[in-house]
C-alpha cells in the first residue's frame, strides 16, 4: 500500500511540473501553420532560443516566481522562505550573479547515460535581464579566492570560477556546482551552468545547435505561467523503472514527452500536466493506474499525522485525471492555504 501512496504522490507532485497538450499536434495534423508567438509568447521563446540543444527545458518567470509565488507558497513558513532567499544571495555572494536582476531564466536538461548504467544530468541556464558583466567579475574573484580562469570561444569570453562549496544555480535550481562558468550572449542575456554547456549555449546564441523547435513550443506553451517545462522522455531513461508494480512502471516507461505548467489563480495555484505516451492504448493503462492509485490513497493517507494527512486528503481530491488521444492529462488546482500546509507539512 505505501509503494502505491509514494507512487500517487510523485505522478501528481510532478503534475506541478510536467505536462502536455494536444494543441499544437492538432493544428499540424491539419497542415495549419500557427500564428507567428507575440508579446510574452514570443519573449518567452526569445529566452529558450539561446539554450543549446537538450532534453528538457524548464522555464521560470523569476520576477514573479520571487514577488508571488513564493511567498504564497511559504506563506504559513517564513523560515523556509528566508532559506531560499539565503541560497539567492549565496549565489550572488559567490558568482555576483543576482536571480532578482532577471526577468525570465531558461534551464537546459540533458540526460547523458555512462557506460556503466548512469545518468548525468547536464545543465545551463540562460537569463534576461539586468546585469553588468564587469561588475560580476568583480564580485565573483574573492568569493572564489581568485580561482578564477577566463578563455575565449567563438569570440566570447567565458569566466570560470571554483568555489569553496556546492551552490545552487542562481540560488533557485537544485543543480549544484563546484565550477560556475558564466559567458554574456548579449547586452539582456547571460549564460550560467557547466562550461561545456555555456559553450553550447554560445553556439546556440549563434543559430548553432539550438534546443529543437517542438521542445521549445512545449516549455513555453503558457507564457504567462509561473513555471514551464517540456521535454522529451530518452526511452532509456524509464526502461529497468520499478515502482508500484509492473502496471504502472510499463505505462510510465510509454511515456515520450511531457509538457507541464504551474500558474496562479485569485486564491491559490493551478496545475496542468499531460504525458504523451506511444499510443492510445498506453495512455488508457496509464490513467486508470493512477486513477487506481487515487482511490487507495485516503487509505494510507489515513494513517499519517493528521498535519500531514490533511492537505495531502485535498491534494489527492483535488487531482482529476483523464486521457486525450494518446496523453494522459492531469489537473490540479489548489487554495493558497493548501499549498502553504502540505510544504509547512513536509
Amino acid at each position: 500500500m505505501r509503494k502505491y501512496f509514494y507512487a500517487l504522490t510523485l505522478a501528481f507532485v510532478a503534475a506541478a511540473f510536467t505536462s502536455l497538450t494536444t494543441a499544437n499536434a492538432q493544428t499540424a495534423g491539419r497542415g495549419v501553420a500557427p500564428p507567428p508567438p507575440t508579446g510574452a509568447h514570443a519573449s518567452a521563446q526569445a529566452t529558450v532560443a539561446s539554450l543549446p540543444a537538450s532534453d528538457t527545458v524548464l522555464l521560470v518567470d523569476v520576477r514573479r516566481l520571487l514577488s508571488d509565488g513564493l511567498p504564497r507558497a511559504y506563506s504559513n513558513n517564513p523560515t523556509e522562505l528566508a532559506r531560499v532567499n539565503s541560497e539567492i544571495d549565496k549565489f550572488k555572494a559567490t558568482t555576483g550573479l543576482d536571480a532578482r536582476s532577471f526577468e525570465r531564466v531558461a534551464v537546459g536538461i540533458s540526460y547523458v547515460q555512462t557506460p556503466a548504467g548512469k545518468t548525468l544530468v547536464e545543465t545551463v541556464a540562460v537569463a534576461h535581464g539586468k546585469y553588468n558583466a564587469a561588475a560580476l567579475v568583480a564580485a565573483a574573484r574573492p568569493a572564489s579566492n581568485n580561482r578564477v580562469r577566463e578563455e575565449k570561444y567563438a569570440g566570447r569570453t567565458i569566466h570560470v570560477f571554483t568555489v569553496d562549496a556546492p551552490v545552487k544555480l542562481l540560488g533557485l535550481f537544485n543543480m549544484r556546482l563546484t565550477d560556475v562558468a558564466f559567458a554574456p550572449l548579449d547586452a539582456g542575456t547571460i549564460a550560467v551552468g557547466k562550461l561545456e554547456r555555456v559553450r553550447a549555449a554560445i553556439d546556440a546564441h549563434g543559430g548553432r545547435g539550438r534546443v529543437s523547435r517542438d521542445i521549445t513550443a512545449l516549455a513555453t506553451h503558457d507564457p504567462n505561467a509561473l513555471i514551464g517545462a517540456g521535454g522529451n522522455i530518452p526511452a532509456w531513461l524509464t526502461r529497468d523503472l520499478d515502482i508500484g508494480g509492473g502496471n504502472l512502471s510499463q505505462s510510465i516507461a510509454s511515456v515520450r514527452q511531457f509538457y507541464s505548467t504551474l500558474g496562479t489563480t485569485a486564491n491559490g495555484f493551478k496545475f496542468l500536466t499531460a504525458l504523451r505516451t506511444e499510443n492510445a492504448g498506453a495512455a488508457q493503462t496509464l490513467s486508470s493506474t493512477l486513477t487506481g492509485l487515487k482511490s487507495l490513497a485516503p487509505f494510507a493517507i489515513g494513517q499519517m499525522p493528521a498535519p500531514r494527512a490533511r492537505p495531502l486528503q485535498s491534494l489527492v481530491e483535488n487531482t482529476k485525471v483523464g486521457t486525450a488521444g494518446n496523453d494522459v492529462l492531469i489537473t490540479l488546482q489548489l487554495a493558497q492555504v493548501d499549498v502553504a500546509a502540505l510544504i509547512d507539512a513536509f
